[in-house]
């Protein structure tokens, strides 16, 4: 595979609308409804897919496009560190935070409370493929696309160093 400027613009837009489409389409139509970490990893997987996009317009309009290609590679980390995070929480590795409970405090706002809190618990896993959760293969498919961001980045500035001389 050849490396060039748009290898890492084009991989993070595959690879964070695909991830998009199979959360909503386990959403609507297996009914598995998003915790609040989840909501959070699909809006860093959105940021994501608009920053490779406007890399990808700086690149035929030929404008810098580098600092989209070093932002794309932090926000891969922060999904990866997101992912993490949450697979930890429903391994019970440690404790997620208070909006992740579902512990209700009955008082006379009670059912106002429930109706505006999410009902699904960070902690309880919904579905599971090849004993990993949703959480779980985010995290694995974040981390390797971090990885490979940064090797993309690293060989094509070797490349165009050997260009410079």
């Amino acid at each position: 595979m050849k490396i060039n400027k748009y290898t890492l613009t084009l991989i993070s837009i595959f690879i964070s609308s695909t991830l998009l489409l199979l959360a909503y389409f386990f959403e609507y139509f297996f009914t598995l409804l998003p915790c609040d970490l989840c909501s959070k990893q699909r809006g860093v997987l959105f940021i994501i897919l608009i920053v490779s996009l406007i890399s990808l317009f700086c690149i035929k309009l030929n404008k810098n496009f580098r600092f989209f290609n070093k932002s794309i590679i932090l926000l891969w980390a922060s999904s990866s560190t997101l992912s993490m995070y949450h697979y930890g929480i429903e391994k019970k590795f440690w404790e997620g935070f208070n909006s992740c409970s579902s512990k209700i405090d009955f008082n006379k706002d009670t059912l106002k409370n429930i109706l505006s809190v999410n009902s699904s618990r960070c902690d309880d896993v919904q579905f599971e493929l090849l004993n990993l959760s949703l959480a779980g293969w985010n995290s694995l498919i974040s981390i390797s696309v971090f990885i490979i961001s940064v090797y993309i980045l690293y060989i094509f500035r070797r490349n165009e160093k050997t260009y410079d001389t």
